[in-house]
């Protein structure tokens, strides 16, 4: 059995209430510390196979607190790293909602197709976390492996293990620094959890 940990990343001085950082590069603030110490603390008695996480400083910080007890380096991939959303960085889909409401509109209803203003298209990023899901899949069939990417990345990580429709798992819904668990047993995925959230009856062969 495979026990998937996806971890988001610590909040910064520039996201407190889940605004979207995309390729900006801030550390994590005090509080943001805290809260990966804590999620370090939840994970410590779980022997870990590998920390995986995103490039960025909030990315790689965050794992590296949570792989320091264990004595495990983090592995760092460039195909984790957020999405570039343009004008949109420094704003949470909250906000957006009320403020771009057709944009908004045309991002839940096609996100394959919806391109960020001045930044990149959602289709980009799924081809990086599909090369990223490929190897990952080559690599690991058993053990518990935490995974450290910020939340629209680590949504399209679960639709694309569990092929579960993106859109299902509405990816404009903030974590709020909550883990996902996902489960791969007999071949089959299961989300065991989504943003803290338990789920139970959602099962795709893999």
């Amino acid at each position: 059995m495979l026990t998937l940990y996806i971890v988001p990343t610590g909040e910064t001085e520039f996201s407190p209430k889940g605004e979207l950082l995309g390729i900006n590069n801030p550390p994590l603030s005090l509080d943001g510390l805290k809260h990966a110490e804590k999620i370090g603390e939840i994970l410590r008695p779980i022997v870990l196979e590998a920390v995986i996480s995103g490039p960025l400083k909030r990315e790689f910080v965050t794992a590296r607190v949570i792989a320091t007890p264990h004595n495990l380096p983090v592995r760092t991939d460039r195909n984790l790293r957020d999405t570039n959303y343009g004008s949109w960085s420094g704003k949470n889909f909250s906000a957006l909602n009320q403020e771009e409401p057709k944009l908004m509109n045309k991002l839940k209803k096609s996100p394959q197709r919806f391109k960020f203003p001045s930044g990149e298209k959602v289709k980009r990023g799924w081809r990086r976390v599909s090369e990223f899901t490929y190897l990952f899949k080559l690599n690991y069939g058993t053990g518990n492996v935490v995974i450290i990417a910020d939340d629209f990345i680590s949504i399209m990580l679960m639709s694309q293990l569990t092929r579960t429709p993106f859109l299902d798992l509405e990816p404009w819904i903030s974590s709020e620094g909550q883990m996902s668990v996902l489960k791969l047993e007999q071949g089959n995925w299961t989300i065991e959890s989504l943003r803290g959230v338990q789920k139970t009856s959602m099962i795709i062969s893999s």
